[in-house]
């Protein structure tokens, strides 16, 4: 039970206030300088932002060994990753998309968006349906103003910079705000139901 006495065992070895005998088992531990913003998984990795500083870490002989880090220059509230592709929050304004090179054992910006606003919410899906497959990126924010917004990344249009900018596609406004996306995989078109 924890200090105090709460949580302990009532009559008949049930555990007292519907407490499950289940624990949680500490696996790893890091003193960090900043509170962890962000988390999410990368490539069998784990990615974690402290304030400004995005770190990568991998399972290694039991333990979490750091892989490489990143400084993004703005405080990650959000993160979100597809493949090799790390798509950053801003707590403030903006998003940031980097690249793991596996390589060089560290992030590599790619793309930005500095006009948005605060990040609550960020992910990333391909559209399959481009037949381009480089500009089949969509980004998605939601953001303080309670709206979603999406953008894409493309190398090829000339908006983009040479694929240094974020390209607005839509703007929704959702009247609440919403603090999480969840990516899910659907039947290809024309399949039968499940």
């Amino acid at each position: 039970g924890a200090a105090g006495g709460a949580g302990g065992a009532a009559e008949g070895g049930a555990p007292a206030g519907g407490e499950s005998r289940r624990r949680l088992k500490l696996l790893f531990e890091q003193e960090e300088r900043g509170p962890v913003t962000a988390l999410a998984a990368m490539q069998g990795m784990l990615l974690c932002a402290v304030g400004q500083k995005i770190s990568i870490w991998k399972a290694e002989r039991g333990e979490l060994r750091p892989a490489g880090f990143h400084y993004a220059g703005f405080t990650a509230s959000c993160a979100a990753t597809l493949g090799n592709y790390a798509l950053l929050g801003d707590a403030c304004r903006g998003l940031q998309l980097v690249a793991w090179s596996k390589e060089k054992k560290c992030f590599e910006a790619r793309s930005q968006r500095r006009d948005a606003a605060s990040a609550f919410a960020c992910e990333m899906t391909l559209d399959e349906a481009d037949p381009n497959p480089a500009n089949g990126l969509r980004v998605f924010l939601a953001d303080a103003g309670r709206n979603l917004r999406i953008y894409s990344y493309s190398r090829q249009d000339a908006e983009s910079r040479s694929g240094t900018v974020l390209l607005p596609r839509a703007a929704f406004h959702l009247g609440a705000v919403a603090n999480h996306f969840l990516r899910l995989s659907l039947p290809p078109r024309g399949a039968p139901p499940a």
